[in-house]
């Protein structure tokens, strides 16, 4: 047998005489190699061509879904918003995920007011304090005026801390008040689930987050209005609470009253507005007094 390594002519045995290579195998490797490669090759070839159109497919697939799910959406807005109380009334738990973006809608649209609005709402601030400490001078002539919007100037308001994280805290604050609807209407003795309960509240919602979305335009033109539009919405919370209340309560005559599960409700509604006002305020002063800190650092 001839040794496929060095071409020398063995008469027999395993091994060549010359060169020690084992006869056979050699030869069977490289057929056995290219035999191998090949379809592993191939493979590869074929499942990276294939990924592709499978991931395109997908995507297309999850924006075809987010389409479908704004177009239902933006429908049952605009019936809530026509004829708020009679859909209302007749929701449940079927539309929960239509309730939900509604109370995200709502929690988030008043810090986005707030972070657009901000230089208005320092102008406010300083004019009715300084009107309150200057009575009887020219706030103009003493430039008073312009110190809301310098100041405004100098701040620098975090997009994460002032949007996202209260979002974050009013989303919880509209939750908590959905949740303790909840209990009261379950101390009433009426057989409903959390998901009925936060379909109805954030149908209810509709008007008063139509009307925070509009403020929200007016805080990007810098018009005060967006400020009474902000009153005003959430101001519809607290008629939100007792609309729900009612229209679970309204065929049940026993168990706790509507009334009194109202009140409790505000009641949670003040907390949370105190808990939430009194951080922004803090908020507020430690941004005021750092701004006028670098501002007589930068002069001194």
């Amino acid at each position: 047998m001839q040794c496929s390594n060095c071409g020398h002519q063995n008469d027999g045995g395993k091994f060549c005489v010359k060169c020690g290579t084992k006869l056979g195998d050699n030869g069977a490797q490289q057929v056995a190699a290219s035999v191998d490669s090949t379809p592993v090759q191939s493979n590869q070839a074929t499942t990276y061509v294939q990924s592709e159109p499978v991931q395109q497919t997908q995507l297309n697939q999850h924006v075809e879904n987010a389409k479908q799910i704004s177009k239902l959406y933006l429908g049952y807005f605009m019936q809530g918003l026509k004829q708020p109380t009679a859909v209302a009334q007749g929701v449940r738990g079927e539309q929960f995920i239509n309730g939900l973006i509604t109370m995200i809608l709502f929690a988030v649209s008043i810090p986005l007011m707030i972070y657009f609005g901000w230089e208005v709402i320092l102008e406010k601030l300083v004019k009715s304090v300084s009107s309150g400490l200057f009575s009887g001078f020219d706030l103009d002539e003493l430039g008073i005026n312009d110190l809301g919007s310098n100041l405004a100037e100098m701040i620098e308001l975090s997009f994460v801390d002032m949007v996202i994280l209260k979002g974050l805290l009013f989303l919880l604050f509209v939750g908590a008040v959905a949740l303790v609807t909840f209990g009261v209407i379950k101390l009433g003795k009426v057989d409903v689930s959390l998901q009925d309960v936060f379909a109805r509240v954030g149908t209810f919602l509709i008007v008063p987050t139509a009307v925070l979305l509009i403020g929200l335009v007016f805080s990007l033109l810098k018009s005060e209005f967006f400020l009474y539009l902000l009153e005003f919405g959430l101001l519809g919370l607290f008629f939100v609470v007792p609309f729900t209340i009612y229209s679970f309560k309204k065929e049940h005559t026993h168990g706790f009253d509507g009334i009194y599960g109202t009140l409790l409700t505000y009641l949670v509604i003040v907390i949370f507005l105190f808990i939430i006002s009194q951080g922004m305020i803090d908020d507020t002063k430690e941004l005021i007094s750092n701004a006028m800190r670098d501002a007589f650092n930068d002069l001194w």
